[in-house]
């Protein structure tokens, strides 16, 4: 039986579908990562393209049909271009989307990944290196894959350039393959 929900998301990945269709995968806090179809929001009289932005956070009003999710109407709530952002911020934000989609599967609830999440994308604007890395450490924790120690002990001793290496590493063995926004920057 169709129904309707509203919800709060983080746009993870878009893909452009038809001329102007989108497939939008979302983080959620309550129904975890799920794809929606936003009929028409390329078009140029659809006022959703602006709020379906990759590492906004917006609300959604779904309705939901069977397995498949449509989004009738979407807000931003936060809007990571609102300011201008250096290119490594971008690196990091699509490095960070990027992992996160391969990591979390479709449909997949797990209490707390929504959080993190938003706190990353929060660290990324606001240029906090450390605050980056913490949570990021804690998201691998999270979804259960431990973390080496050698990455605790660059973490505490703030050496984080080392650190992140060490992270793109290893959630690079994770999802057995080279991610590619790891081509922007090394």
């Amino acid at each position: 039986m169709p129904h309707y929900t509203t919800t709060t998301g983080l746009v993870i990945n878009k893909k452009t579908i038809r001329d102007n269709d989108l497939l939008i995968t979302l983080l959620t806090p309550e129904l975890g990562k799920i794809v929606a179809l936003a009929k028409g929001a390329k078009s140029i009289k659809s006022s959703r393209i602006s709020s379906l932005q990759l590492g906004n956070t917006i609300k959604a009003h779904l309705f939901q049909n069977q397995n498949q999710y449509w989004i009738s109407e979407s807000q931003s709530l936060t809007s990571y271009l609102r300011y201008p952002k250096s290119l490594t911020q971008h690196n990091l934000l699509f490095y960070f989307l990027e992992y996160i989609n391969l990591l979390i599967a479709e449909n997949q609830q797990i209490d707390g990944i929504y959080q993190i999440s938003s706190n990353i994308i929060q660290a990324i604007e606001k240029e906090n290196v450390k605050n980056y890395i913490k949570n990021e450490i804690d998201l691998v924790k999270l979804l259960g894959f431990g973390v080496p120690p050698e990455i605790i002990e660059y973490y505490q001793k703030s050496e984080f350039h080392s650190c992140q290496k060490l992270l793109k590493t290893f959630l690079e063995s994770i999802v057995e393959k080279r991610l590619e926004s790891n081509k922007l920057f090394k």
